[in-house]
């Protein structure tokens, strides 16, 4: 017989709880086990229950007097942790037995609000009948109504709403809930405020109002609510931008279109560079100098791109311009009946041969290689490695291109994300498991979900499969969706025998599928809040992106460059605004096509010379696909089959479901496809000279702090030694001890002491850290002297990979070898609910560290670390006139250098000076580009 201690007993009950085992917590329960004992991290037996939703466990705990509002360190209660995850079971179960449901979290964040971010209707309704108070703001002034209008959760709108929610209450920002659902083009959510009396004009403190966003966005069907609803066309923002501006900016010309309708005014000043003047059936949007602005017979006799100077424009505006006259070309061919095209080379095309090597050629040397690839897909392993250290969670994974390792940008491989794309994170809810009939082989009495058209039956929970972050020059947006486990795969269509058999994928790439499958911890199958169309709020639908990943990664140069080619087409062609600007078609399908090519094609024609062959042949399939779905019967949009799942179809994506439109834009999208399919040499030579050539290093980068899909700090580990993805916590606390007004030898000792700490990977940070301590604590000789001892050393701005680096060389272990054995954590991205202030310094010391990062980051604070130090050796005069002048120049030239460093470089550098100018017109083109991010 086994004797446990009576702490055994207890520690056991923990696990117990977590894993749903009530037989066994029960029996500890009756061994006195005790069910209120804290964990490290304040967790209690029924915070561990109640976040893996295991309802009669937490009945047993409850019936045991187990405390029902114990709070966590970070301040999270059990019914917070249940609302999470929607466990709507186990929230009922804690409000019955009468849980405080008005408790906030650290941040502020009550049960409410974090139902109400999930989209969880029936817990948002079982809170308010509770009493939760609906207006309870966490830190920011974020409101729960705020955060389900941003993550458009329309029916938890219309339960806050009928709870009487305050419709214009703002965040901290200013930001009411009308413009965060504008901003994001959640029209239904929009169309529920104003119908509540929103104020369609609130402006936000930087003097936004919701039709501003709206425009700059180019989300129609909101605009077209917004004048609806009264809103005023004229109001203007802070800095003077009408909404007429932001629509002419962004190229979206039926926005424009929408607002001179609206009689908004057109004749407005916005610079000494911008322009809009108003001639008939047009407005144009002119870029001159001062001198010009009088010159209306000039203005009006240009008509061509082709008749204007660009030189001195940016690429933002030279966009802007070229769309407006292209605008005007259109308005004065109405009689033509030929279809406005994109522009494309006039010259003849070389044969398809020939033009498949030149295009194969470009995108070698823009880095579209397998070995590259290969090493985009090692840092993302990397990157989800780090993240779940930092977060302690194994459930949390990096998908989509930038994990796949093709897609992340469309002109070059070198770790950077194009400013369309984004970072995807995914978070596996712990603890709850779906069960899908006719396919789980579970034993035992479980609940079974309706499977069918690869979706199962799940009703309650919102049609939102991600919750986007916005992004900035520095760092790229982030989409983090939330995901539940079902138990087992479905049968995957092509390992089905039929499709084996004939099938041209390579055998060890099919058995890798298989793996993949089998290994249900580290490739589990999930579903999304996702619905098929017409059953948003029933469904929840069933992801393969572990196989979609483990296909794509697969891909050899020739297949990788042909789904880029295939992606550029979709995005940068047929979607997109200065395109044919036709909706419906999405990445996803091009990724269904690219694996139906490999499905089908013998290994031989993988070849450079049939790059362009094998791109028709995918459109074709494509604009085939279309055509047939081309039937009255269509009523949701179907276009392809699903390649992983048997009988589970793909449909348009953002278009109107009604089965007029739907007609119409599937005839629509196929006329397209065919136009494209006869423009196709001219389309990718465009393309070919869209590209970016590598330059000679071959850099790639990475600076996994910089980019990470969560930001937040823990508490400093205790340990002797600080691991790599402990360094930011480091970082966090060394500036907010800086900033705070303490300055005695105690403070002293344990500020440098924790600097000390860090390890020499990030070298700069901690020479930096230790210099500014000295400068807080009065010395300023010390602080030379820390700054001129790293005279000579070199951060590493990232992983050089010549195109000689082979395959198999780029793994996670080469990543890892890389970020430890060099200066290569000195750019951090860090949160602070406000601005560190380093009182103790002045000048571009004091301006730029730390540097908010865009538009709509508030929170979030950039730290460039190799900047401080050379803003450190120019405050301190410890480099020379010459070395100092070399560095300004560096900068100037260097394409990489941000917005930090070209601050720094212009605060130091000579007056009147064509290097200032220079510096001064990066600094003004990095933000006409933050302007022009897509939020």
């Amino acid at each position: 017989m086994l004797i446990f201690s009576l702490s055994m007993v207890t520690q056991a009950i923990h696990v117990a709880s977590q894993n749903g085992h009530k037989e066994m917590v029960d029996a500890l329960i009756r061994a006195q086990a005790n069910v209120n004992l804290s964990s490290h991290n304040g967790e209690t037996p029924i915070h561990c229950a109640s976040h893996n939703g295991h309802a009669p466990v937490v009945g047993s705990l409850i019936k045991a007097d187990a405390r029902l509002n114990p709070q966590k360190y970070s301040g999270e209660t059990p019914l917070q942790a249940a609302a999470l995850n929607g466990h709507s079971e186990v929230v009922k179960l804690l409000i019955e037995a009468g849980a405080n449901v008005n408790l906030q979290r650290a941040g502020g964040e009550t049960a409410l609000y974090i139902a109400a971010n999930g989209g969880y209707n029936q817990i948002v309704d079982s809170l308010i009948k509770a009493h939760a108070i609906v207006d309870l703001q966490q830190v920011t002034g974020e409101t729960p109504l705020n955060i389900a209008a941003h993550n458009g959760h329309p029916k938890v709108v219309e339960l806050l709403i009928k709870a009487q929610a305050d419709v214009n209450l703002q965040k901290d920002d200013g930001c009411p809930p009308i413009f965060i659902a504008s901003q994001n083009g959640y029209h239904e959510v929009v169309d529920l405020l104003i119908k509540a009396q929103a104020d369609v004009n609130l402006q936000t403190n930087a003097g936004e109002a919701a039709l501003h966003i709206a425009s700059y966005k180019g989300h129609r069907r909101v605009v077209e609510l917004l004048i609806k609803a009264q809103a005023d066309v004229d109001i203007l923002t802070s800095s003077g931008s009408s909404a007429y501006y932001f629509a002419i900016f962004c190229l979206h010309q039926d926005i424009v279109d929408l607002l001179a309708t609206a009689q908004a005014d057109i004749d407005i000043l916005l610079d000494e560079r911008f322009k809009i003047i108003k001639v008939p059936n047009l407005v144009e949007r002119r870029f001159v100098d001062e001198a010009s602005l009088n010159d209306a017979d000039g203005l009006s006799n240009l008509s061509n791109a082709s008749d204007f100077d660009y030189g001195a424009m940016s690429d933002v505006e030279e966009t802007v311009l070229k769309f407006v006259l292209r605008s005007k070309n259109s308005s004065e061919s109405e009689d033509s009946e030929e279809m406005d095209e994109p522009s494309v080379e006039n010259a003849v095309p070389p044969s398809d041969a020939e033009l498949s090597l030149q295009l194969h050629a470009k995108l070698s040397q823009s880095g579209f290689l397998d070995s590259r690839a290969a090493l985009q897909t090692s840092v993302a392993d990397v990157l989800q490695k780090i993240l779940r250290k930092r977060l302690n969670n194994n459930g949390i994974y990096v998908v989509g291109s930038y994990s796949e390792g093709w897609g992340n940008n469309l002109k070059t491989v070198d770790g950077r994300t194009d400013i369309e794309s984004d970072i995807d994170m995914m978070r596996l809810i712990a603890g709850k498991l779906y069960h899908p009939r006719g396919v789980c082989k579970c034993g035992g009495a479980v609940v079974q979900q309706e499977f069918r058209n690869g979706h199962i039956v799940c009703p309650g929970f919102a049609s939102n499969p991600s919750e986007a972050s916005y992004g900035s020059n520095l760092r790229p947006a982030v989409d983090h969706v939330v995901a539940s486990r079902l138990c087992s795969y479905p049968a995957i269509a092509p390992l089905l025998p039929d499709r084996v058999s004939k099938s041209k994928i390579p055998k060890p790439v099919l058995r890798s599928l298989q793996q993949h499958i089998d290994a249900f911890d580290t490739s589990p199958c999930h579903v999304v809040h996702a619905a098929s169309p017409g059953r948003g709020g029933h469904e929840l639908r069933v992801s393969t992106s572990f196989l979609e990943r483990l296909l794509l990664r697969s891909l050899n140069t020739v297949q990788g460059q042909m789904f880029i080619a295939l992606k550029y087409l979709v995005k940068k062609v047929i979607t997109h605004e200065s395109g044919y600007n036709v909706k419906g078609v999405k990445p996803y399908h091009v990724k269904t096509i690219t694996f139906r090519m490999l499905e089908k094609t013998s290994p031989e024609e993988w070849r450079p010379e049939n790059l362009v062959n094998l791109t028709r042949q995918s459109m074709q399939m494509l604009a085939d696909s279309v055509e047939s779905s081309c039937t009255p019967d269509n009523i949701h949009g179907q276009v392809l089959s699903h390649f992983f799942l048997k009988d589970a179809a793909l449909y348009l994506k953002g278009v109107d479901n009604k089965k007029s439109s739907i007609e119409s834009t599937l005839k629509n999208i196929a006329d397209t496809l065919r136009i494209v399919i006869d423009q196709l040499p001219s389309l990718l030579m465009q393309f070919k000279n869209s590209l970016k050539p590598l330059d000679d290093s071959a850099r790639f980068y990475f600076h996994p702090f910089l980019i990470l899909p969560i930001v937040m700090s823990n508490p400093v580990s205790d340990s002797s030694s600080i691991e790599y993805w402990e360094i930011p916590d480091v970082i966090n606390s060394c500036l907010l001890r800086l900033s705070h007004g303490i300055v005695n030898a105690s403070s002293l000792a344990s500020l440098t002491e924790l600097i000390a700490r860090l390890p020499n990977c990030a070298r700069s940070a901690r020479e930096a850290l230790k210099a500014l301590a000295c400068l807080k604590f009065g010395n300023r000789h010390a602080a030379a002297k820390v700054i001129g001892d790293c005279r000579g050393h070199e951060v590493s701005r990232g992983i050089d990979w010549p195109a000689e680096r082979s395959l198999s060389e780029a793994t996670p272990e080469a990543v890892w070898q890389h970020l430890l054995s060099c200066d290569s954590a000195w750019k951090f991205c860090l949160r602070f609910e406000q601005r560190p202030q380093l009182q103790f310094v002045t000048g571009a010391l004091a301006e730029c560290f730390p540097l908010q990062m865009g538009l709509n980051s508030v929170s979030f604070f950039y730290m460039n670390f190799d900047a401080l130090v050379w803003a450190l050796r120019l405050e301190l005069g410890t480099e020379s006139e010459d070395a100092a002048a070399e560095w300004i120049e560096d900068v100037s030239q260097r394409e990489d250098a941000d917005e930090q460093e070209l601050l720094v470089a212009e605060k130091y550098c000579s007056p009147d000076t064509e290097l200032k100018r220079e510096l001064d017109e990066k600094i003004r083109q990095l933000q006409l580009r933050q302007l022009a991010r897509p939020y």
